[in-house]
């Protein structure tokens, strides 16, 4: 028999139940990472979610580094205990079916900070292209990678991806230009990426630990 049936069997899941439990995990994280650091960053963004035009400095965004270690592990540990491809890609499927119509009430009906109203599918791609990535990972990497090494490099791509296509986002679908001051998402690269590098790392193993204990 092989892994992947004994891990579902013991989860007493179905695949695509498995799939929807991680998916909600993930919703929770993103959506609770965005509502506590939007608040804590005070005059930066307005309400849940909302950055003003004229004054989107990414502060909110710092949440991306800070939620890491648990966005890698409800993504990887599904990938290792289902092990098809398009897992990572169906984990992330839900911030686009839920997390759309959200984004679009507060980023366009309540404060219009996007360049367009279809500009809020920009979001969409990069949280299924992070996905993607997280599958292409895991299928191409060698043969050589132990499963440890594989779930940990795995994580560190999660980080790499969700970095570069949150500077995207941020550079493209929002009128006000991206800012490069130290209080910004991209002012504080300097310690946010090698944070989220690292805990992302440790993500993918805590993902791998525990899909050889279920």
């Amino acid at each position: 028999m092989s892994k992947a049936p004994q891990s579902c069997l013991t989860w007493r899941l179905k695949p695509w139940q498995t799939i929807l439990l991680f998916s909600v995990l993930l919703f929770v994280i993103i959506g609770l990472g965005t509502f506590f650091f939007d608040f804590f960053a005070g005059s930066a963004t307005v309400g849940f979610g909302v950055q003003p035009a004229g004054e989107v400095k990414g502060t909110g965004m710092f949440f991306i580094y800070m939620i890491g270690y648990f966005t890698a592990l409800v993504v990887v540990l599904p990938i290792l205990l289902i092990r098809r491809f398009g897992v990572g890609t169906a984990v992330y499927l839900p911030m686009v079916v839920v997390g759309f119509p959200i984004n679009y009430y507060y980023e366009w009906i309540i404060e219009p900070v996007w360049i367009a109203p279809w500009a809020g599918i920009g979001w969409s791609v990069a949280f299924l292209a992070t996905g993607f990535s997280a599958d292409l990972t895991y299928r191409f990497l060698s043969a050589h990678f132990s499963e440890r090494l594989r779930a940990i490099f795995v994580g560190i791509v999660i980080a790499c991806v969700t970095y570069v296509l949150t500077l995207v986002a941020l550079s493209v679908i929002y009128k006000a230009p991206l800012e490069t001051e130290s209080g910004s998402f991209l002012g504080l690269t300097y310690f946010g990426l090698p944070w989220l590098i690292v805990n992302s790392a440790f993500g993918g193993y805590t993902a791998y630990a525990i899909s050889r204990n279920v």
